[in-house]
């Protein structure tokens, strides 16, 4: 008995601590929630909610759907703060708590979070293992997040970096940096979660600390070329760093540059692009400078005053050293940058379809090379082999920019007692792109576009003429022009040479014609015949200017007639008559020969008859030679049956 009671005794003990420390537990909890729960709230999945308009002791049911019959989920006990809801394990979309005639809906969303890493490799030996983080994306503003890396802590729960009040957008902080040098990392890859503090939104990443080496730097070419007043890229290879200095010039060519390079993207290189027109610029990041869509950072310095004109051709005196340093020390690898003389080049034409293009790359893959374009087309000038001109384009919406450089396009033959019209790159319709990389200029113009000259001015023939002048900071000795010529006609369509269409009732069957519009415009083709078929098909004009269509009409009668109509933009359609004829296409019809050739061997057992005919065909489209001379044949097979009989 005194046994039983001490366990009764003990028993009581354990559970009067177990229910203070429970009670402990409740009211530290009761504060701590992300989330006070209303009627209409939104909740992030993954926050702790409160609810607070329940009374001690009330059981409240939780359901899902807004009216709370989408079925059953949970079910609470309010104490004297409430109670708290855990939304980790709830869908989202919309709940209801009940409770007598008090009722509360609230929506759980899930917050969405993209975030990006600078850099996701760092050295092991490197004195910046920075990596920075960016909040690129959340349906949400002001929240707090932390960075656990369970590999690198060994607690799933130590936070390596803890950021409050980020944005996605707008004032506030949506980036952030992690220093991982602290943590002495060894090589290999660690698993990084960067997680909202109180919701379900993480993002891991793979952060891979390579074993280093001794940082070097080298350029990818032993010599860049370049012709005077045009742009050259030149690439630095990076190996153990992401970063490097280099050194353009020399004080003893009156022209020294320093620039510094990051690599942004981690594929171990810097590319960065020398204008030798600009280096006029006492603003060094017009002379040298990262491309357009680069992620990789350039900065550079003058070690010298700017010049007083574009740089100069290299000769034996003028040499442009290149030197490249991950050190203060001495140069990993040198190169050197060789200036060229400019050239003016030649000029030709070539004309496109009415489409757009904004890359010298789209306008080649569009144009074809032919001197008549068709009103409403567009005629293509393209200066080739020119170069010196690309550095001073930069920036540039048209030719009257820069001086020393023009475009002019002017009729050739202009009315009686008139001045010839013309018209350059500032005019309406007109648009200049620059190809440096492959030494042309474009000048597209828009046939339909010109402001300033009419339709009826603009037919007839032109001249493009290309110039640099004298005024060019690159300039020649004397003007050099260049020119081209085209003819603008009004735009033609036809089908069939103008002659009726007579095809067979089959499939697989060609309708075909010929335009002056642009090769890779589209032409509608239509055949129709009322009440019987409808066929309608977009064709291509080809390089010579014809297009074809294909069309099946095996399922329709002999002598069914129809129309076939060619329409396209800007030209006036034309129609022709059809008719589906059965025997058209077969080779034109010719008189016919018979020959009849017998030959007859008899012995005891059988007889054996050969014959050879040869049939072409008559004007009437009868075998031999028309009704006569079938008659005879058969009066002559039927004596040979009897003599076979006899």
């Amino acid at each position: 008995m005194t046994k039983v009671r001490s366990l009764f005794l003990t028993a009581l003990l354990v559970m009067s601590v177990f229910a203070g420390a429970t009670a402990f537990a409740g009211s530290a909890v009761a504060s701590q929630h992300d989330k006070t729960i209303t009627d209409n709230s939104v909740v992030y999945q993954g926050q702790n909610g409160l609810v607070d308009q329940y009374s001690n002791g009330t059981e409240v049911t939780l359901s899902e759907g807004k009216e709370g019959d989408d079925g059953f989920v949970d079910s609470y006990t309010a104490d004297e703060n409430g109670f708290h809801i855990d939304t980790t394990e709830l869908e989202t979309g919309f709940y209801q708590l009940s409770a007598g005639n008090t009722t509360v809906t609230f929506q759980v969303v899930k917050q969405t979070f993209k975030v990006s890493a600078d850099s996701t490799t760092i050295m092991d030996d490197s004195s910046d293992q920075t990596v920075t983080f960016t909040v690129d994306d959340s349906n949400r503003e002001n929240f707090d997040v932390s960075v656990y890396s369970e590999d690198i802590t060994d607690d799933e729960e130590e936070a390596i970096k803890s950021v409050s009040g980020m944005h996605e957008e707008g004032d506030g902080v949506h980036t952030f940096d992690v220093d991982f040098s602290e943590h002495d990392l060894s090589p290999g890859t660690y698993n990084v979660t960067v997680s909202v503090d109180d919701t379900s939104a993480s993002q891991t990443f793979e952060i891979t600390v390579e074993e280093g080496g001794s940082a070097s730097s080298s350029f990818g070419n032993s010599v860049y070329s370049v012709p005077r007043g045009d742009i050259v890229p030149v690439t630095v290879n990076l190996e153990n760093t992401d970063s490097a200095t280099a050194i353009v010039g020399s004080d003893e060519a009156n022209f020294n540059m320093s620039v510094d390079v990051t690599d942004g993207d981690d594929d171990g290189e810097v590319t960065f692009w020398v204008n030798t027109y600009e280096t006029t610029n006492n603003d060094s990041s017009k002379v040298i400078y990262a491309g357009e869509d680069s992620e990789d950072s350039v900065s550079a310095s003058w070690n010298s005053n700017n010049l007083s004109e574009p740089l100069a051709v290299t000769s034996g005196e003028t040499v442009y050293e290149l030197e490249v340093y991950t050190n203060d020390e001495n140069p990993d690898d040198v190169s050197s940058l060789s200036v060229e003389p400019r050239n003016t080049g030649s000029a030709q034409t070539w004309v496109s379809p009415d489409e757009g293009a904004e890359t010298p790359s789209e306008l080649t893959d569009l144009i074809t090379q032919r001197s008549n374009v068709a009103f409403g087309d567009k005629v293509v000038v393209q200066i080739k082999d020119t170069s010196g001109i690309y550095g001073a384009l930069t920036g540039a919406d048209n030719l009257d920019d820069v001086d020393g450089l023009s475009v002019n396009v002017e009729e050739d033959n202009p009315e009686p007692n008139t001045e010839a019209d013309s018209f350059n790159t500032t005019d309406a319709g007109v648009k200049m792109l620059d190809d440096g990389a492959n030494e042309s200029l474009y000048l597209i113009i828009e046939t339909d576009n010109l402001d300033e000259i009419g339709k009826e001015d603009l037919m007839g023939d032109w001249t493009a003429t290309f110039s640099v002048d004298e005024n060019y900071a690159v300039s020649p000795d004397e003007k050099q022009s260049v020119s081209t010529t085209f003819t603008v006609e009004e735009a033609t369509l036809d089908l069939n040479e103008g002659n009726n269409v007579e095809v067979p009732n089959s499939n697989n069957q060609s309708i075909s014609g010929t335009t002056n519009l642009a090769p890779g415009t589209s032409v509608n083709v239509q055949a129709r015949s009322s009440g019987i078929f409808f066929k309608n098909q977009d064709v291509t004009v080809t390089e010579d200017g014809s297009f074809s269509s294909m069309f099946d009409f095996s399922e329709y009668d002999n002598n069914t007639e129809f129309s076939v109509t060619a329409s396209a933009d800007g030209a006036e359609s034309v129609t022709v008559d059809g008719v589906l004829n059965q025997d058209a296409g077969e080779d034109d019809p010719t008189t016919t020969t018979t020959t009849t050739t017998t030959s007859e061997e008899t012995t005891t057992e059988e007889t054996t008859t050969t014959e050879e005919t040869e049939t072409t065909t008559n004007d009437e489209g009868q075998p031999g030679f028309g009704v006569a001379i079938s008659v005879v044949a058969l009066l002559a097979a039927a004596l040979l049956a009897l003599r076979r009989e006899n």
